[in-house]
């Protein structure tokens, strides 16, 4: 069995390393097509984990659309939303032959004075985002701009795949730490750096807050961590322009601060659904920007 998982984590690491072959030397336009074509086929002949990747899509779009899952409007922007996830691979992909100038011409931060006024108070900050976008370029272009980034990531099983992926990061001037690594994303916010975290994955432990009518659980780990360290919330998206050839924009919203005068629980429940509130601005205008692969299970609501 360890053998055979072996050689499926060789497999993928090459996948990987085509990608991103292709990326950094095919004309640009060619690798958006190629990058398309393959995002047609996974759409409508998925297999294996495409199934479960495609039903979560279909859900969630259902709750945010507010209509059934193999209804026209949420085919469309499922199919637009695995577009929109090829895109963001391809584009990290290409991080290697990026240079500095060339990412800051196709990604334009936006709001840093909601950055520079949360490191003012040198407490930190948690740039709060979800599986939106290119979040990846985001907080790099943030990083490239004179700001120290820390992305909070999971490490991947495929252990050639995380140094890949690793390297790719740092080369662009983000500092990983990975999720366990209290200590070292607390000192990070000691130091007052932006931490980058992603709050839309599914966890045991979470907060229950309103989407589109429906009762949801994000993680509570991004407001507790504020909470202890003082440090504020600013949520953070990638917007990208319908034409291919326009900028995408880093957008920073106004900080978000869980107050310490009331008890934790309610000061976190409170964060929690200010964030789900930008959250929900976002996800109504963009539906198609969110990439998540799984499904956020609404509680059902005991009958009285």
């Amino acid at each position: 069995m360890s053998r055979l998982r072996g050689i499926k984590n060789m497999w993928t690491w090459c996948l990987y390393k085509v990608g991103i072959f292709f990326s950094c030397y095919l004309p640009s336009l060619m690798a958006c097509w190629i990058t398309e074509r393959i995002a047609d086929f996974n759409f409508f002949f998925p297999s294996g984990k495409g199934k479960l990747y495609k039903k979560a899509i279909l859900h969630n779009l259902s709750m945010v659309l507010g209509e059934a899952r193999q209804s026209r409007q949420v085919r469309k922007m499922a199919h637009r939303s695995y577009y929109n996830f090829a895109r963001y691979l391809r584009e990290f992909f290409s991080l290697p032959r990026l240079k500095k100038q060339d990412l800051l011409r196709l990604l334009v931060p936006v709001g840093l004075e909601n950055l520079d006024y949360a490191l003012s108070r040198k407490k930190g900050v948690i740039l709060l985002s979800i599986h939106f976008g290119n979040w990846e370029w985001a907080g790099m272009a943030i990083s490239l701009c004179g700001y120290p980034v820390n992305f909070l990531v999971r490490k991947h099983q495929n252990r050639r795949t995380n140094e890949l992926f690793y390297r790719i990061r740092r080369k662009k001037g983000v500092r990983v730490l990975f999720l366990g690594q209290l200590k070292k994303v607390i000192k990070s916010l000691q130091r007052n750096e932006v931490l980058a975290i992603l709050a839309d994955e599914n966890i045991k432990e979470g907060i229950e807050v309103n989407f589109f009518g429906q009762v949801i659980t994000i993680p509570a780990g991004p407001f507790k961590l504020a909470r202890h360290t003082e440090a504020l919330i600013a949520p953070a998206f990638d917007v990208r322009s319908r034409c291919q050839k326009a900028n995408q924009r880093g957008i920073i919203e106004t900080p978000i601060e869980v107050e310490k005068s009331l008890p934790q629980e309610r000061s976190i429940q409170k964060a929690a659904e200010k964030f789900m509130a930008v959250v929900r601005d976002y996800l109504y205008y963009y539906p198609d920007h969110w990439v998540l692969g799984e499904s956020k299970t609404a509680k059902k609501k005991e009958s009285s």
